[in-house]
């Protein structure tokens, strides 16, 4: 009877690390999928949840980290470019989100923290590269992407004003909040309606060019 309780437990204990594993491999795909910036599935399976926050036009903003130990995906409810724009400024950005689950972000503050007095210590596996994707609906409105980054601030505050923006409609009251600052490298500004018309202004202009030679080729048999 003992011997089979064993062989029971470890039964299921080889089935759990397989289903572990599986799961796993899962995520690494979906992480594989959003990093082919294949993100309109997604980010509009995002939009159409119902995350209790109001913002105007379905806006969504996605955060898409690339760390040392692997990228992280979150969504964020307040996204500020503080500087940058500018000749000489530093790139310098904000994220807001309601606290939650993103272990990988949270590291990297921790490491500025145990490194901001001595930034002689700091490791290169420290900084990382970060997209923000905003959009509406299933359409990328606007993207920056952001190089050699570090978390230069991080504070956890609870809004006690405000809370429609930041709490259930169904059930109003504090939110507490992540508020992390960034300060980067380098920064690259993506315009995807942009992009998009430049490529449908020359498809356009192509199927114009086959359809004047068409009818060359018409006028010639006749």
């Amino acid at each position: 009877m003992t011997k089979t309780y064993s062989i029971s437990i470890s039964f299921m204990q080889k089935l759990k690390k397989i289903v572990i594993a599986t799961l796993i491999v899962s995520v690494g795909f979906m992480i594989l999928f959003i990093e082919g910036y294949s993100l309109s599935e997604i980010i509009a399976e995002e939009a159409g949840e119902d995350k209790g926050y109001n913002f105007a036009e379905d806006t969504v903003i996605t955060g898409i980290f690339h760390f040392y130990d692997g990228p992280e995906i979150s969504r964020f409810e307040v996204f500020r470019q503080i500087s940058g724009f500018k000749a000489r400024e530093t790139f310098v950005f904000e994220l807001d989100k309601i606290v939650g689950s993103t272990p990988l972000l949270h590291k990297a503050a921790d490491l500025s923290f145990f490194y901001r007095n001595s930034p002689g210590n700091q490791q290169s596996n420290t900084e990382f590269d970060v997209k923000i994707v905003i959009s509406q609906g299933s359409e990328q409105k606007r993207a920056f992407e952001y190089t050699g980054c570090f978390v230069s601030d991080n504070s956890v505050l609870t809004r006690t004003d405000n809370e429609e923006g930041w709490t259930l409609v169904r059930n109003s009251g504090f939110a507490v909040v992540d508020k992390f600052e960034f300060r980067c490298q380098e920064m690259d500004p993506i315009n995807p309606v942009y992009e998009e018309m430049i490529s449908n202004k020359d498809e356009s202009n192509t199927k114009s060019s086959i359809d004047y030679q068409n009818e060359q080729k018409n006028l010639g048999r006749q």
